[in-house]
C-alpha cells in the first residue's frame, strides 16, 4: 500500500510538472489549430429571416504567443471562421396571387409557415399557376479574423484569454427549393428540387468587431481552446431591426517553439 501511494504521488508530481511547464520571458511560440464553431444570430432574426437556428461549422487558424512573463503572454491571432445560421420549416411560395408575408405587431408574419409541403403543393395546384416553395435557407458568413489577446495562467495548465478582433468577410444565402409547374393535362403537378446561392452583402455587413473571451488548457505542447466571441457591432441593421453574430468555438492546437528562454 505504501509503495502504491508513493507511485501515485510520483505520477501526480510528474503530471503537475508537465502541466506547469512555462516558457521564460521573451519566448515565442507558434500555435496552429483547427476546430469547430457554433453560431447563430441574436436580435431581430424573425424580421430578417423568419427566425433562425444555430449551425456548426469548421474553422482553422494560427497564433503567435509572445511571453512577457513566465505566466502571461501577448497573442497575435489569425483565423478563418465560417459562421451563420439556418432557417427551417419556414416555407414561402413565390407565385402570382400569393401574399407571402405582412407586417403585424411583433414582426413579420409568414402565413404558410405551419403548412406541410403537401399542403403547399395543393395551394399551388389549385391556383392554376406555378410556384417555387422554399423550406430551408442557410445563411453563411465566411470571415477572416485578425486579433490580439492577453493570456494569463490561472492554475496548473489552465489559462484565460481576453482581447479584441476584427473580422472581414462576405455572406451568402442558400435556398433549398422545390419548383412546381402548372398542372399537366392529367392534373398532375410536375415538380423538381434544387438549390440556389445568393450574395447578401447588402444585408449583412462585411466588417465586424468582437471581444474573444476564452480558456486554454495545455498539456505536452497540445492545447484545447474554448472561446466565446462577444459581438461589439451589429452585423445587420434595417431601421430599428438589427442582428448580431453569436459564436462559440472549440479548437485543438499544437505549440511549436520559435524561441525559448
Amino acid at each position: 500500500m505504501k509503495k502504491l501511494t508513493l507511485l501515485f504521488v510520483a505520477v501526480a508530481c510528474l503530471c503537475s510538472k508537465v502541466a506547469n511547464a512555462q516558457d521564460g520571458k521573451g519566448s515565442i511560440n507558434f500555435v496552429p489549430y483547427v476546430g469547430v464553431n457554433y453560431s447563430d444570430f441574436s436580435g431581430d432574426s424573425q424580421e430578417f429571416f423568419y427566425g433562425t437556428s444555430g449551425k456548426v461549422n469548421f474553422m482553422a487558424g494560427a497564433r503567435f504567443e509572445f511571453q512577457i512573463t513566465t505566466k502571461s503572454a501577448i497573442i497575435a491571432d489569425l483565423n478563418y471562421r465560417r459562421l451563420g445560421a439556418t432557417t427551417e420549416n419556414h416555407p414561402i411560395i413565390v407565385a402570382s396571387g400569393f401574399d407571402n408575408s405582412y407586417i403585424r405587431e411583433g414582426g413579420i408574419y409568414n402565413p404558410y409557415e405551419n403548412l406541410s409541403f403537401e399542403d403547399l403543393k395543393k395551394l399551388v395546384s389549385e391556383s392554376g399557376t406555378y410556384g417555387i416553395i422554399t423550406n430551408t435557407t442557410k445563411i453563411t458568413l465566411d470571415y477572416i479574423s485578425l486579433g490580439a489577446q492577453f493570456k494569463q495562467n490561472i492554475v496548473s495548465g489552465l489559462s484565460a484569454r481576453i482581447g479584441v478582433e476584427g473580422s472581414l468577410g462576405f455572406a451568402k444565402r442558400y435556398y433549398h427549393y422545390y419548383y412546381c409547374a402548372k398542372p399537366d393535362e392529367n392534373g398532375e403537378l410536375p415538380e423538381s428540387e434544387g438549390g440556389d446561392n445568393e450574395d447578401i452583402d447588402d444585408v449583412l455587413k462585411k466588417f465586424n468587431v468582437a471581444v474573444p473571451l476564452g480558456l486554454t488548457y495545455e498539456f505536452n505542447n497540445f492545447n484545447v481552446n474554448a472561446t466565446y466571441h462577444l459581438p461589439l457591432m451589429k452585423c445587420a441593421k434595417d431601421g430599428d431591426y438589427y442582428l448580431r453574430n453569436q459564436a462559440f468555438d472549440l479548437t485543438i492546437g499544437y505549440r511549436l517553439p520559435l524561441r525559448k528562454r
